[in-house]
């Protein structure tokens, strides 16, 4: 922890930090008090799920918003409720709140599928096999995916072509929600999306999809895995959902994206993007899953188990110059 974390932390934790439940928060924000400490820079990424799900009432507000759905989230907005660094029964309340919100937006149109035509080509089993590359194209940006190259982004506009853009790492967390801090000597796992399997391909007039599924990681440190690429005609930029299932505790899974610039990222509510120099080489990060227990409440480590992220969780990307 820096010097400037480790003097907000003297401060009193705001009433947020320290209510186990939203209600009782509730009472401790009926009598202010003096200046709160804030919420540590490195909470960006904590609670990853509570943040996605944030992010979608966001843009559910800003379409399809009622008075109903901004009156239930009055108040909800203040620092340590937006980055997450609260106690478990807190979290549960505002994750509560939040999907009551959605409810009280006004329903949204159904979005079809471009792909479900009959002219559409799917392939399976033994004839998606014999394919030793695929190609997912939109209408600017494509991707192919092979075992060879892993996933390549071609982007016409910008003239990029990158073999093996995407990348795993995954790092023990020995931090709280205020921080990641890794195990000291310890080097980042790697894994590669080119050891997962093609399980199905389908190609028509507007556009192509491609899912891969297998395990990033082998053993018990492992992370089951699916990847959906795809690319529609009407769109610039290659839609990209990651969805991982996480058991272990306290580590932080990340994305990369090697050699390719910022700008031609996009993602729906991924937290934790970082731009990393290593060595000679340059990657955008973004945070999957952080699983961390611990939360500094004044000078009390209070556990969270709820913090950890079990289960599945996906995460929502677009590739290419949009």
């Amino acid at each position: 922890m820096s010097g400037e974390q480790g003097a907000a932390r003297s401060l009193p934790p705001s009433p947020e930090r320290a209510a186990p439940t939203l209600a009782a928060r509730a009472l401790l924000t009926a009598h202010p008090g003096p200046p709160y400490a804030p919420p540590g820079e490195g909470s960006a990424d904590a609670r990853v799920d509570l943040k996605l799900l944030r992010w979608k009432l966001e843009q559910a507000l800003a379409r399809r918003g009622t008075p109903a759905a901004l009156a239930r989230l009055e108040g909800l907005d203040t620092p340590d409720l937006l980055a997450g660094t609260v106690q478990d029964g807190t979290a549960r309340g505002l994750a509560l709140a939040y999907e009551e919100a959605l409810s009280l937006c006004r329903p949204a149109a159904p979005e079809a599928d471009p792909l479900a035509d009959p002219l559409t080509k799917v392939f399976e089993g033994r004839e998606l096999r014999r394919q030793r590359e695929h190609t997912i194209e939109s209408g600017g940006a494509k991707v192919r995916f092979s075992r060879k190259g892993g996933i390549t982004l071609i982007d016409r506009a910008s003239e990029l072509m990158v073999e093996h853009c995407v990348a795993f790492e995954d790092r023990t967390d020995e931090g709280t929600l205020d921080g990641f801090v890794p195990r000291e000597g310890e080097r980042p796992r790697l894994f590669s999306p080119a050891f997962l399997q093609p399980v199905q391909a389908l190609h028509g007039a507007a556009g192509d999809r491609l899912v891969l599924r297998g395990r990033l990681g082998r053993g018990p440190r492992g992370f089951p895995c699916e990847i959906v690429l795809e690319g529609r005609r009407a769109e610039r930029t290659v839609r990209m959902t990651v969805r991982i299932e996480n058991r272990l505790a306290d580590h932080r899974l990340r994305i990369r994206f090697l050699s390719v610039p910022r700008a031609l990222i996009a993602a729906e509510g991924t937290p934790g993007f970082e731009e990393v120099l290593a060595g000679h080489r340059r990657f955008v990060a973004a945070t999957l899953v952080r699983a961390c227990g611990k939360l500094l409440v004044g000078d009390e480590v209070v556990a969270v188990p709820g913090a950890q992220v079990q289960g599945w969780i996906e995460h929502r990307f677009r590739l290419g110059t949009g």
